[in-house]
């Protein structure tokens, strides 16, 4: 039975699921290159929902086989231009959908700069790596950044797989009246208490991300849908425990490289 069109018609309904419109921590709009959303699974051979992207760079998840409960989607790039995360979201039934606003159904997840991020001239920001004792990196890591004596957060990284992170300042962190210069940086770390092991040998080859952290959104508040803290991705995943401070003196309109590693315990 159709629910739009006359019986003389063959209906055909598409209904969204989920839409994901990928952001640029360090612009703060709409990512403008091409990114890569699918469910990781599909990387290891098993079924999985298809991902439409369009040239918009934005992202539709349509009700499908498969698509119910929750969903695991990995959005990556293959330039290194941002870190990659993966995000778990819940999915509304459509009789759930069909009765809340579409904002409801829409993710903005944010993807931080990478080891090839394209930083615009004169930027603020810091180049380093995440290793453990012993020298191996430390995949994945969160970085924060406080103004020396001060504990609001003003600006983050995500590492990569090769422990690396591009730390940028927002603009406004390099202003005031009682601005100096080189800029008093504390830098605080986190990763996992203990690298993780794969489940199976051959995993990292199908699969170079294997061990990516899989972060848990919640539900949307109806009244609210833009809080997401999960996908803005300020908050740190399970077992973030390990961490190391370090003040750093960073020059203005410079993106300092640190050679000594942030070692974490």
């Amino acid at each position: 039975m159709n629910q739009f069109a006359p019986l003389r018609f063959v209906e055909n309904v598409k209904r969204l699921a989920l839409g994901l419109e990928p952001i640029d921590a360090g612009r703060g709009g709409r990512i403008p290159h091409p990114v890569q959303v699918i469910p990781p699974s599909k990387l290891t051979g098993l079924p999985a929902p298809q991902v439409d992207s369009h040239d918009s760079c934005l992202h539709a998840l349509l009700y499908q086989p498969g698509v119910a409960g929750t969903i695991d989607l990995r959005v990556s790039d293959r330039e290194r231009r941002y870190v990659p995360r993966q995000i778990r979201y819940p999915i509304l039934t459509i009789a759930e959908a069909d009765a809340l606003n579409y904002r409801n159904r829409v993710r903005r997840p944010v993807l931080f700069p990478g080891a090839a991020y394209d930083a615009v001239s004169l930027s603020t920001g810091l180049r380093g790596r995440v290793t453990r004792a012993g020298g191996s990196v430390v995949r994945w890591s969160r970085v924060e950044a406080r103004r020396n004596g001060g504990d609001t957060i003003i600006a983050r990284a995500h590492g990569d797989d090769r422990g690396e992170f591009l730390l940028l300042l927002p603009p406004e962190a390099s202003q005031g009246p009682d601005l100096v210069d080189p800029l008093s940086i504390r830098i605080d770390v986190f990763g996992p208490a203990a690298a993780p092991v794969p489940p199976s040998p051959g995993l990292p080859e199908l699969d170079p991300f294997w061990d990516l952290p899989t972060e848990i959104a919640a539900s949307l508040d109806p009244d609210n849908p833009s809080a997401d803290p999960i996908s803005a991705g300020t908050t740190l995943p399970p077992g973030y425990s390990a961490t190391v401070s370090r003040v750093v003196a960073i020059p203005l309109g410079t993106v300092l490289s640190v050679t000594e590693p942030f070692q974490i315990s």
